[in-house]
C-alpha cells in the first residue's frame, strides 16, 4: 500500500513537473516578442538608419506589402531601392515617395523568374551603396485550390523559384558587407501559412515553410556579428494577391488593411526577431497555436475549398 501511495505522489509530481514545463514553454513562445517590443519602446535605439544604415533594398516593391515597407521606410528618411518587374509601377511608386519624402529612390526592374542573370544586374546596380535594411518580400501564389499533382510544373518551378531562391540569393550578396561594417538587418518577409499545413495551397505553403526555417537558421548565424535577421509571419493582409477572395466574408474578418499593416510592420523592425507584423495576427496565430495541428489543417483545407468555390463562382 505504501508503495503505490509513493508511486501516485511520483506519478503526480511528474505529471506537474510536465505541466508547468509545457506552460512555461508556451508563455516564452508567446510572450518572447512582445517582451522584446515592450523593451525597445521603453529604451528606444537610435533610428533606423543610423543603426542600420542609409540604403534599404525591398524586392517585390511595386504594390503591395513591398511597397508600403518602401513608403514607411522612406518615412523614416531612408534611401531606397525598389526591385520588381514592372518599370512603370516601380515609377509611379517612386514618384509617390519623392513627393512626400525627400530621399533617393533607386529602380531595379528585374523578374526573379528569368534566372540568374538577374543577380549580376542587381549585383552592378547595388555596388557602392551602404545598404543598411534588407527586405525580402517578393512572392507569388500558386493557382488554388488545387491538389500537388494537379499544379502545372509551370506554377511550381515559378513558386519555389520566387518565394525562396531570391531571399537566399540577395542575402548572399549583401551580407558579408553588412558583416564588415558590423551593422545592418534582413527583413525576411514570409507568411503565417509557414507554420502550418495549407492544404490545396501546399506548395505555397511549403516554400514560406523554407523561409522560416532559413530564418530562423540565419538568426542563429548573426549572433555577435552586428547584423540581425528579422522573421515576418502575416496572416492575411488586403493585397492585389487575395484581390478574387477579398469580397468573401471570412477574408475580410480575417484579412488587415495593407496599409496599416505596412505602418505597423515597418515600426517593428529592429524590435524583435519574429513578427506577424500587426496586433490582430498575433491573435489570430495565438489561437492557431493552442489548437491541435490536425483540427488546424482540416479547417484551413477546408477554407482554402470553399474560397475556390467561391471564386468560380465569380467567374
Amino acid at each position: 500500500m505504501m508503495l503505490d501511495c509513493t508511486w501516485s505522489s511520483v506519478s503526480l509530481y511528474l505529471l506537474y513537473a510536465v505541466g508547468l514545463y509545457a506552460t512555461i514553454l508556451y508563455l516564452y513562445e508567446a510572450l518572447e516578442s512582445p517582451v522584446c517590443i515592450v523593451w525597445n519602446v521603453v529604451f528606444p535605439s537610435r533610428s533606423l538608419k543610423e543603426r542600420y544604415g542609409p540604403w534599404a533594398v525591398i524586392t517585390g516593391s511595386s504594390d503591395g506589402i513591398g511597397k508600403q515597407y518602401a513608403l514607411n521606410l522612406a518615412r523614416e528618411g531612408m534611401n531606397l531601392v525598389l526591385i520588381s518587374r514592372t518599370k512603370s509601377k516601380l515609377e509611379k511608386v517612386a514618384q509617390e515617395i519623392q513627393g512626400e519624402c525627400n530621399v533617393e529612390v533607386k529602380l531595379i526592374d528585374v523578374d526573379f523568374y528569368d534566372g540568374d542573370h538577374v543577380y549580376d544586374r542587381i549585383q552592378k546596380e547595388l555596388k557602392g551603396l551602404d545598404v543598411g535594411v534588407l527586405v525580402n518580400n517578393v512572392g507569388c501564389v500558386h493557382k488554388f485550390p488545387a491538389t500537388v499533382d494537379e499544379i502545372s510544373i509551370s506554377e511550381l518551378r515559378q513558386t519555389f523559384t520566387v518565394n525562396m531562391y531570391p531571399a537566399v540569393r540577395m542575402v548572399q550578396m549583401l551580407l558579408p558587407e553588412m558583416k564588415q561594417r558590423r551593422r545592418g538587418i534582413v527583413v525576411n518577409v514570409s507568411s503565417a501559412s509557414g507554420h502550418c499545413a495549407l492544404p490545396y495551397a501546399t506548395m505555397y505553403a511549403a516554400s514560406k515553410a523554407f523561409l522560416d526555417s532559413f530564418s530562423r537558421g540565419l538568426q542563429e548565424e548573426l549572433l555577435g556579428s552586428g547584423v540581425e535577421c528579422q522573421l515576418v509571419g502575416p496572416m492575411l493582409v488586403d493585397t492585389n494577391m487575395i484581390a478574387d477572395i477579398r469580397q468573401n466574408l471570412f477574408i475580410k474578418l480575417m484579412s488587415i488593411d495593407v496599409e496599416a499593416f505596412g505602418k505597423t510592420a515597418a515600426w517593428l523592425i529592429g524590435k524583435t526577431n519574429y513578427t506577424t507584423g500587426c496586433c490582430k495576427h498575433a491573435i489570430q496565430t495565438i489561437v492557431i497555436t493552442i489548437l491541435p495541428r490536425w483540427i488546424i489543417t482540416k479547417m484551413l483545407g477546408s477554407i482554402v475549398l470553399k474560397l475556390g468555390r467561391d471564386m468560380e463562382k465569380k467567374s
